[in-house]
């Protein structure tokens, strides 16, 4: 089942909500959070077995995936430490 997060910078305002990441019932595809330097932007992105994934937002290849573990990483935007918070609720 997946997960529902926000990622929140308190230093320029940068957030993104309720973005979904996780996998349903099978394994793959899934829902992988990551990091965008050239629009820079987080979000989710389908990961296939054999898929190459992109920026939800750009379309670019070269992303950085994030761990579904992570709390906090680099303010795409402003560099400065910011918050991955898990919400309450999911989906299939």
């Amino acid at each position: 089942m997946g997960s529902f997060v926000d990622f929140k910078c308190k230093f320029c305002g940068y957030e993104e909500t309720d973005i979904g990441v996780g996998h349903g019932k099978r394994s793959y595809p899934r829902l992988a959070l990551f990091r965008c330097d050239k629009c820079k932007s987080v979000g989710s992105t389908w990961v296939g077995e054999d898929q190459r994934p992109i920026c939800s937002m750009c379309y670019d290849e070269e992303i950085i995936l994030l761990s579904e573990n992570d709390s906090q990483l680099a303010c795409p935007k402003c560099s400065k430490r910011a918050f991955i918070v898990a919400k309450k609720g999911g989906w299939e």
